[in-house]
């Protein structure tokens, strides 16, 4: 008998919306936090059921045990995976001052240049990938700023200059530009196998102008100060306030990392999949969002706009709730692990939010979307140089949000419809790979620190100085 889709309730507490009806604002906030499971009586794992008190006994959160849970894979579940994703960005966030800790990282451009500035430095709009812009209903382009942890600065750091010169030592050619990396030189001397220490790791976060919020709405976004870069103009120490946040992670026997994300509450509707899979006429929500406006149908929304957006304000939603996967042309997605996963991200974004609440914290208006890591990332044919299949839905050992996106950083990647795969989703590790897409476009050059495009950014500046910044 086939099993009816129902829908999961993940959070019922009331946020302020575009519009002022309590019923639209109650049906937005669902529809932002619900997915759906194959099965209602799939519970969630108790670990993730009830987030551990000890993570707001105080103003600050500790950072995570990188360690712990996994130095042995045979006991670490996928609650494991949640936690520690969740654990990080409650320590980078939460603080008894108005400066966020994340802040006290090292900002770093596109090409790991370390950038040198008392505030928040934002010049970058264009979203990796599509190069596609987002604005705000102001028309507002939506500005991006990345941060590393000092080990992985200094861990990239080091072995650019030991990738430059063992290849210019060991190649009968002269690097010139448009030259690509030698792999069989890479392979010589071990660098192609080399992975990231356990602790490194890095975050990606986006960020809107706070006068395009109304004064309700800014109260529950965190605000800082920035300097900010075109196409809004040269604005110094002008108010920002925070859309959504990457954490990418090193843990314990999982060198492929752990690639986890977050955004504010109120910025896009879910695709509901449970009526029917509509692309052209169906409407998406009767409530307002940030970025979009009630009633919109689908055909309304450029989601997989490859030469990059349109130059001003478009609607757009979210395809999968929580990285749930979901098929527009198969009945295999989603699986039952799929449903679990859902099960634990929307019972620990509840738990949090909770505690949270009672504390009545600005971060209470963000949730978690989920992550995704490899369950065992060692097997000969899985995380190794050159496997840029990492994200595929058919990679067995492929773990946590198979279908996960930021609507605010992968806007115009949520939907792959070229067959590849058969969610028609694409995920981080179709990116992030053992493989360096960008530095040979056939796919040639294969090293696992290519997970990290701020490596392959900056060792094509190692080689090739007068070649042009990333954008």
């Amino acid at each position: 008998m086939k099993k009816k889709l129902l829908p999961i309730i993940a959070i019922t507490t009331a946020i302020i919306m575009h519009q002022s009806c309590e019923s639209c604002e109650t049906k937005k906030q669902d529809e932002q936090h619900t997915s759906t499971t194959t099965s209602s009586d799939i519970k969630p794992d108790p670990k993730c059921a009830n987030a551990p008190a000890s993570w707001f006994t105080e103003t600050t959160t500790a950072a995570p045990d990188d360690y712990g849970p996994f130095v042995d894979s045979s006991t670490t579940s996928d609650c494991d995976f949640h936690l520690w994703s969740f654990q990080k960005f409650l320590s980078l966030t939460r603080s008894p001052d108005a400066k966020a800790p994340f802040e006290n990282l090292l900002q770093v451009s596109n090409d790991l240049d370390l950038i040198k500035s008392n505030v928040l430095s934002l010049t970058d709009v264009t979203q990796a990938g599509s190069k596609g812009v987002l604005y705000d209903k102001n028309n507002r382009a939506i500005h991006y700023a990345i941060y590393v942890n000092k080990q992985m600065y200094d861990f990239q750091k080091k072995y650019l200059e030991e990738f430059k010169k063992n290849i210019q030592q060991n190649t009968d050619t002269v690097l010139h530009p448009g030259d690509t990396v030698n792999v069989n030189t890479l392979s010589k001397f071990g660098l192609d196998t080399l992975t990231y220490p356990v602790g490194c790791f890095e975050i990606k976060t986006s960020w809107i102008l706070a006068s395009s919020l109304n004064a309700n709405e800014l109260k529950k976004y965190y605000v800082t100060k920035a300097n900010i870069g075109p196409p809004n103009g040269e604005i110094a120490n002008v108010e920002v306030a925070l859309l959504g946040m990457h954490i990418v992670g090193r843990v314990a026997n999982h060198p492929e990392l752990v690639w986890a994300t977050f955004e504010h509450d109120s910025l896009a509707p879910n695709y509901d999949w449970s009526t029917g899979k509509d692309t052209t006429t169906k409407i998406v929500s009767n409530a307002n969002f940030l970025f979009y406006n009630a009633d919109t149908p689908v055909n309304g929304c450029p989601m997989n706009n490859k030469p990059g957006s349109p130059a001003k304000f478009t609607n757009v939603f979210n395809m999968f709730t929580l990285g749930m996967s979901e098929s527009f042309v198969s009945n295999f997605a989603p699986s039952h692990r799929d449903s679990a996963n859902n099960a634990n991200i929307v019972a620990l974004n509840k738990s949090v939010r909770a505690q949270l609440q009672s504390k009545n914290e600005i971060w209470s208006h963000y949730f978690y979307k989920g992550a995704l890591w490899l369950d065992d990332p060692t097997p000969a044919t899985n995380f190794v140089p050159g496997n840029d299949s990492l994200g595929s839905i058919y990679n067995p050992y492929l773990r946590g949000s198979r279908a996960i996106s930021n609507i605010t950083m992968e806007t115009y990647t949520q939907v792959n419809f070229s067959g590849n795969y058969a969610t028609g989703s694409i995920n981080c590790f179709a990116c992030h790979a053992t493989v360096d897409f960008k530095n040979d476009t056939t796919r040639g050059v294969n090293y696992n620190m290519a997970l990290s495009h701020l490596f392959i950014n900056a060792l094509i500046h190692k080689f090739h100085p007068k070649a042009p910044k990333t954008e």
